[in-house]
């Protein structure tokens, strides 16, 4: 690993990681010129973010190292390698294909990936890698942001939705002579007779209902960034200059949340949701029960509680909720209510001792004056 003056840690060949302030993450995808993601970034990312830690993150931001580019979309390279297993004309239904990346998961949970990817089949390993990743940022106790600096296609487009909020630069699709290529949105798949592999159909269904997502997998499958918006795919348009600076703002306030409500939040609304109306509310009640018991959550109720004159009372406005909205009422970096305890405790015993030499020096004052009335009574 090496360290750039700008901060940058190179963590692999492909990525590099900073942190622009306290609980944010910032990871850069680099695989200049066109920044295609492949089966080798996947697994990068999925080490990276498999050693998070809720105490030191609370926000992870992906981006890319390509000045104009998120991700193009998928090294096709890899899955043309994966064609050549098959005789051309051979047909193959779904079916095997399912079964053959069950086998490929069941290899992986024996340590085995590695073989499997050194082979001919190593574009099932690809496939389900890219899988395990999306659903990792989904169940992640981190808000994930992805700062889209360019175009996002394909895959590309399917693991920014696969992160919690995207932010994404406002360049126009013809792009800006002498400083950045067009930007755009979305899944071409269909363009070369493929469909999105990683979770694309799905979310985009989720997103905007199966009308509009067959509507942009198959009718309009490049989409301007204000199209993006539009469709609710985008969380926000920015100048470029802005799109770094503005994601960490978002990223410093939502690194304040409380990482067991941001888990129970998240698995509500990615799992509990694709559930019957009656199973999800149960995974809801189920999550805010769990959420009730954190000690942090426990002590922010606790302070609201006796505090509720303050925000609810005849005088107040809404003002007073601001500290809520911006997290800075409760501090819930995990352990912290720990930390609070051994601060109480260390305080109680330099007061303890502070006492005990206030009555040291008392007692030492005492017997100096009581010496001294003696002594003057014997010399009397």
């Amino acid at each position: 690993m090496s360290t750039s003056k700008e901060g940058w840690l190179r963590t692999s060949r492909y990525l590099k990681t900073r942190r622009p302030a306290p609980r944010v993450l910032l990871i850069a995808i680099s695989n200049p010129p066109y920044n295609l993601l492949n089966g080798d970034i996947l697994y990068d990312l999925k080490r990276v973010l498999e050693t998070l830690s809720p105490r030191e993150t609370g926000v992870v931001i992906i981006t890319s190292a390509v000045h104009d580019i998120f991700l193009s979309h998928y090294d096709l390279q890899e899955i043309l390698d994966l064609t050549k297993t098959v005789p051309m004309g051979s047909h193959i239904s779904p079916g095997v294909v399912r079964g053959a990346l069950y086998v490929e998961s069941f290899l992986a949970a024996c340590g085995l990936r590695r073989f499997v990817e050194r082979s001919p089949l190593a574009g099932l390993s690809y496939l389900n890698s890219f899988y395990e990743v999306t659903s990792l940022l989904r169940s992640l106790p981190q808000v994930t942001i992805a700062a889209i600096n360019g175009r996002a296609l394909g895959s590309g487009a399917e693991l920014a939705l696969a992160c919690d909020f995207r932010i994404m630069v406002d360049t126009p699709p013809q792009g800006i002579p002498g400083e950045s290529r067009g930007s755009g949105f979305g899944h071409p798949e269909i363009t070369l007779g493929l469909i999105p592999g990683g979770g694309g159909t799905q979310v985009l269904t989720n997103l905007v209902g199966p009308a509009k997502a067959l509507e942009l997998s198959l009718m309009k499958p490049f989409l301007t960034a204000e199209e993006a918006l539009q469709a609710g795919l985008v969380t926000r348009l920015v100048k470029r200059k802005d799109l770094i600076p503005e994601t960490v703002d978002l990223a410093i306030q939502l690194a304040k949340r409380a990482p067991s409500a941001v888990a129970a939040i998240k698995d509500c609304v990615y799992i509990g949701a694709s559930r019957d109306f009656a199973g999800g509310i149960r995974n809801e009640q189920g999550n805010l029960g769990a959420c009730a018991l954190v000690p942090e959550s426990r002590d922010a109720l606790a302070k609201y509680t006796a505090d509720l004159e303050t925000f609810l009372g005849e005088e107040s406005t809404m003002d007073q909720f601001k500290t809520l909205e911006t997290g800075d009422y409760v501090d819930f970096i995990p352990n912290s209510w720990i930390m609070k305890q051994d601060a109480f405790v260390a305080e109680q015993q330099r007061e303890l001792l502070r006492k005990n030499a206030k009555d040291a020096k008392a007692a030492g004052t005492a017997n100096a004056i009581h010496r001294k009335q003696k002594a003057a009574g014997k010399t009397a």
